[in-house]
């Protein structure tokens, strides 16, 4: 199996990803073992018929994918069977949109295994979720917004008591 790495990323940037932006992963299936790997951007989803004419298999992955190689390690087998199984074609009536054929359960097994890559528990997330003290249960909440509220009522109060004593004292500047 010979496979042409494009390791490279391009760029998401997160007001790429608002907008409709996403990557795919791709592999070009060159026929005779040999195959091309990279991801793309695109603002609108691949058509599966009109990548097929390329000889081109997609799918989508997440904004957080970021280590291709790593990715390809762990799909080793999965894409061997893949890429040696692809065979380049000349088209005809019976094929009009595929320049090639491919073992579609490899295919399947190379998406689920991006899928489960990109599901994969990572460490930074590991951080972030590491506890963060006991916290109030809702019942205890509702009793503490009302603690809150009736503080704040006090504190209306005992302001207005005070301003009602410096008019009546007869300061200036207090209403």
């Amino acid at each position: 199996m010979d496979l042409q790495i494009d390791s490279q990323l391009p760029a998401l940037t997160q007001d790429q990803a608002l907008t409709g932006w996403r990557r795919e992963f791709c592999i070009e299936l060159l026929g005779a073992g040999q195959a091309r790997v990279f991801t793309r951007l695109v603002l609108t989803p691949s058509h599966k018929a009109a990548e097929l004419q390329n000889g081109v298999l997609f799918h989508r992955v997440g904004a957080a994918f970021g280590d291709l190689n790593s990715f390809l390690k762990l799909a080793a087998e999965p894409m061997r069977q893949l890429v040696e199984s692809a065979t380049r074609q000349q088209p005809r009536r019976d094929n009009l949109f595929a320049a090639v054929v491919y073992d579609n359960r490899a295919w399947e097994r190379v998406m689920d295994a991006l899928d489960q890559w990109q599901r994969r528990p990572h460490a930074s997330a590991r951080i972030v979720m590491a506890p963060q003290g006991l916290r109030a249960t809702p019942r205890q909440l509702s009793v503490l917004t009302r603690r809150s509220a009736h503080m704040q009522a006090a504190v209306a109060r005992e302001i207005s008591a005070r301003r009602e004593a410096a008019v009546l004292a007869g300061q200036p500047g207090h209403h």
